[in-house]
């Protein structure tokens, strides 16, 4: 399962959002994704997949807009080989 796959599964499975609209193009305003729940999210991001996020909040809002750049920014924290773990 790649990370995109792990990512979506969460989004559904925790935060109750359709799985036609976890696409990596899709964006966190499209997705109704406001700051609070986005805080929600890397919380969970970080359990599933056993990383810290960086502190600074602004950086990575200003860093992500899609699903897709989520999942890249999430590999690039994952030890490499790791992303693709069950």
């Amino acid at each position: 399962m790649t990370t995109f796959e792990r990512l979506a599964a969460l989004l559904h499975t925790e935060f109750d959002i359709a799985p036609e609209k976890l696409l990596p193009e899709a964006t966190l305003e499209g997705l109704d994704i406001d700051s609070l729940r986005m805080l929600e999210i890397l919380f969970a991001v970080e359990e599933e997949f056993a990383i810290a996020m960086p502190g600074d909040h602004g950086e990575l809002k200003a860093r992500i807009k899609t699903l897709g750049d989520l999942a890249t920014y999430v590999e690039s924290l994952v030890a490499p080989g790791a992303a693709a773990a069950p």
